[in-house]
């Protein structure tokens, strides 16, 4: 690799900006990986792009300088990017007098680099424009040119509109645009090129060979395959892959803009360094072919070329010895270190504790950034659905277009002060509509570390927790150091298990496959658990599977418990809301084999790299879902992740006989409107039991989930399959029991307790033929609100319930609900029922809420 290779890393997406001592983590890394350039380039500084005009600030200008000795102290060239191409006016001279101020005033802080990038913009020019130029290739080369003389003709770098094949009009050979960029743009200035698409899952000599012939020059890549603003719940931790190092002749550098979150991107530029080191010579490879293979030799190296990935599918050849799972584990060491070296996160305005929860959480909104539905439940036309409740399930089934779509995000100042004055502080808590980033600080004292009942995990002393004080108003001071060594801290099997979870965008890791293979085992052989005899070798096999399938959720569980623990605070809430999202989607699998056991194309599209990834937005979580089967309810997992780290582990499984108790506590606790009904039944503790869950947990026990942390049972979903033939078999034997459990009382006024004794004796159970029509099953949901740390429990919960059902053929749930219940109502309306309207007249005093599943 010749000395004036760019290898590197360009911060270049949109999302919340690295923080400056981040940056100097980064040049210390690079330093290390033989890493030689960092591009700034965060979409969402408003100075780099929104607000391009505005010069910097005194405390601006410190900052960046700061941050240009920091690069250069480590030998990295820092490259300071502009992307103007929002709002320019190229035939204005005073924007173009603009711009060259904005970048002179850079070179003025020490920076001897720059670019300008004209990516995800409108091709189109203005009329003004048009009058001038003749084509916005020609508009954008004119002033890219101008400016870049003006500089004294720096280091200089380009990205096109055109920046990938797949965007190019009509092809990369064809392209008027790029071939105007190609004989028109200055030979000193290097132009960025993502590849096949905006993420290629690989990059071939040839397509190298064809955009080098229209740009007359070899192309920089600006290499995606780590990006992830794309999707919310992907992060990828894999190595760098798919592109041979055979390369490396073939272009000027490459630029990797990886994961959003900083810590997470320690494995990314590793293995990209090894990979830039693995072919040094740097000899094109018709030059070697001939001159060290024979023909034959040479053509089966051709044809295999192209298609160099994983280590299995790798041909060896001396002249490319970068094996990426070999490059991975040596990265994995590395990160190991980083992971036990004591250090905060950047410090934001954010709450001082974590805010009490209370319901459930709404759906995450859709845009580009989030997983839609792919279309709509159909509504039978006997219900009537209100026009809100239409417009919010129109808007979940917005359907995303396969191209790809910036995400909305208000500019963020990256260049201010990282310390927050007690002012500020307090200003981002009174102001209500400000916004927080997300798992920026530790929660407060107020929810205890909870260490569970799992063999593979030490036990945790005291000392081992961390906490924030409840008076603390910021993360605190980041901090570098010595790695801090305990047995708590994070091993090299849990970081494997970590990045197998979080792989590449067009790759499972090991741990992922076998996690999608045992479900999909477990759930195409529920046959072998048919019959009273689970003695059968079938059997046995299913509950040995099931078994190892609950070991790998309890390494994750191992996993956060030891990032809960570990002294980098940084990489825990980098990498929290990935964890949490994937933990509950997990425990809702977990829960669903367990009640199996208890009760009685797509590949090939994903790994073909043809589409671009956020084709399969969510990854391996999604593909879990999608083994579930609850294909229409999955808006249950489109959950936005905590802006707080939660230590407590919920355990999501079937009802036991020894639950009852703990299920009729939760159930007095929450009876009105959910709150606790105590007070109102002291002299009989489990009427209320009796009457809203006796019935479900006597008659369809094998369909009720619960919910439990460390001190019990919390919250429980209880289900019938059929609510007319539970409603039936209640009346006919359970109601009885009751009558004489409580009997009539003959008092003229009533107390509250009374008043449900006399239901037992004057109402009987009974389901309306329309709803039972669409919505079968019957349900009940309840969760005790000062146990729930975390909102998303109840649709996790659901979730559990729904895919019961649905296993056991249903095709919607319905629930009962008092109308002066407001609470009830509005938490069974998060979690996606809507009330449902009959052809009788409606009932003032009932209220019917259902979903289909």
């Amino acid at each position: 690799m010749s000395g004036d290779f760019t290898a590197g890393v360009v911060e270049g997406f949109y999302g919340v900006p690295w923080s400056a001592d981040q940056r100097k983590i980064l040049f210390s890394w690079m330093q290390e990986m033989s890493l030689n350039t960092y591009m700034y380039a965060p979409k969402d500084d408003y100075k780099h792009r929104a607000y391009w005009r505005e010069l910097y600030s005194v405390e601006e200008a410190d900052n960046l300088t700061t941050l240009i000795e920091s690069a250069h102290e480590k030998g990295v060239t820092f490259v300071y990017a502009i992307s103007p191409g929002l709002d320019i006016s190229f035939s204005s001279a005073k924007d173009v007098q603009a711009l060259k101020r904005k970048l002179a005033q850079v070179a003025a802080f020490g920076c001897q680099a720059f670019a300008i990038l004209f990516d995800d913009i409108d091709p189109e020019l203005s009329e003004a424009d048009q009058s001038v130029f003749s084509s916005s290739a020609c508009a954008q080369v004119s002033v890219t040119n101008e400016v870049y003389e003006h500089l004294g003709q720096p280091k200089f770098l380009f990205c096109p509109t055109e920046y990938c094949a797949s965007r190019a009009l009509p092809t990369v050979g064809s392209s008027g645009y790029l071939n105007t960029i190609g004989s028109k743009l200055l030979p000193g200035i290097d132009v960025m090129w993502t590849g096949c698409k905006v993420i290629s899952k690989k990059i071939s000599i040839q397509t190298l060979e064809d955009i080098s012939t229209v740009l007359k020059r070899a192309p920089v890549i600006w290499d995606n395959i780590h990006a992830n603003d794309y999707d919310p719940r992907r992060i990828f931790l894999g190595p760098y892959d798919g592109r041979s190092p055979e390369i490396i002749p073939y272009i000027r550098g490459v630029l990797t803009n990886p994961n959003c979150e900083f810590e997470a991107n320690y494995i990314a530029c590793h293995t990209l360094g090894q990979w830039c080191k693995s072919n040094p010579d740097g000899v094109k490879k018709d030059i070697i072919a001939s001159e060290r293979m024979s023909p034959v030799a040479a053509n089966i190296k051709l044809e295999t070329e192209s298609d160099l990935g994983s280590d299995d599918d790798a041909p060896y050849h001396m002249d490319a010895r970068y094996r990426p799972r070999q490059a991975l584990q040596t990265a994995m060491n590395g990160w190991i270190r980083e992971m036990t070296t004591q250090r905060d996160p950047p410090k934001r305005k954010l709450p001082v504790q974590a805010p009490a929860v209370t319901g459930v959480p709404s759906v995450i909104t859709p845009s580009p950034l989030t997983a839609p539905l792919t279309g709509l439940p159909e509504v039978p036309s006997a219900l009537a659905v209100t026009p809100e409740i239409q417009n919010a399930v129109v808007n979940l089934a917005t359907v995303v277009n396969e191209s790809f779509l910036q995400p909305v995000s208000q500019p963020i100042n990256a260049l201010g002060s990282d310390s927050l004055s007690e002012s500020d502080v307090s200003d981002s808590l009174s102001d209500s509509g400000s916004e927080t980033e997300p798992m920026e600080c530790i929660q407060s004292s107020s929810i205890e570390p909870v260490a569970t009942n799992l063999n593979l995990l030490p036990k945790l002393d005291a000392s081992d927790s961390f906490m924030v004080d409840e008076g603390c108003d910021e993360c605190g001071k980041f901090q570098t150091g010595e790695p801090v060594m305990s047995p708590s801290l994070v091993t090299i099997e849990d970081v494997s298990l970590l990045v197998d979870l979080f792989y590449l965008p067009f790759e499972h890791g090991t741990h992922s496959l076998q996690l999608l293979h045992s479900l999909h085992w477990l759930l195409n052989n529920t046959h072998a658990l048919q019959g009273s005899d689970r003695d059968t070798s079938e059997a046995r096999e299913w509950c040995q599977k099931a078994e190892e399938f609950e070991k790998k959720v309890q390494a994750l569980d191992a996993l956060l418990l030891r990032l809960f623990v570990g002294p980098n605070k940084s990489v825990l809430c980098d990498l929290y809301a990935y964890l949490w999202d994937m933990k509950g989607i997990l425990a809702v699998c977990l829960a669903y084999i367990k009640w199996l056991g208890f009760s009685k194309g797509y590949r090939e599209a994903f790994t073909s790299g043809d589409q671009e990834p956020w084709v399969f937005r969510g990854g391996l979580q999604a593909e879990l879902q999608r083994l579930l089967p609850i294909c229409t309810a999955h808006d249950l997992f489109l959950i936005k992740s905590p802006d707080w780290v939660i230590q407590k582990l919920h355990t999501f499984r079937p009802y036991q006989t020894q639950d009852k108790s703990a299920v009729y506590d939760v159930c007095l606790k929450t009876c009105d409107d959910g709150m606790d009904g105590t007070e109102a039944f002291l002299e009989f503790p489990s009427l209320i039991g009796d009457r809203l869950a006796g019935n479900f947990l006597t008659l369809s026990s094998d369909h009720c989930f619960v919910v439990e942390d460390e001190e019990g049972v919390f919250g429980y979903a209880l289900a019938a399959i059929d609510a007319k033939d539970l409603a039936a078999k209640s009346n006919e034997t359970w109601l009885l029991d009751m009558q004489q459990k409580y009997p009539k009382p003959t008092n003229k006024q009533l107390k509250p307790a009374e008043e449900v004794m006399v239901t037992f004796h004057d109402e009987s159970l009974e389901v309306k033929e329309e709803i039972h029509r669409c919505y079968p099953s019957v349900l009940r949901l309840d969760v005790l609100p000062n146990r729930m740390c975390d909102s998303a429990v109840p649709r996790r919960l659901l979730a559990c319930a729904l895919c019961a059902l649905k296993g056991a053929g249903s095709r919607g749930v319905h629930t009962k609900l008092n109308s002066s219940d407001k609470y009830m109502i509005d938490f069974y309306a998060k979690l996606g029922f809507f009330p449902i309207a009959t052809t009788e007249a409606p009932s003032l005093d009932v209220v019917y809420m259902g979903r289909l599943i």
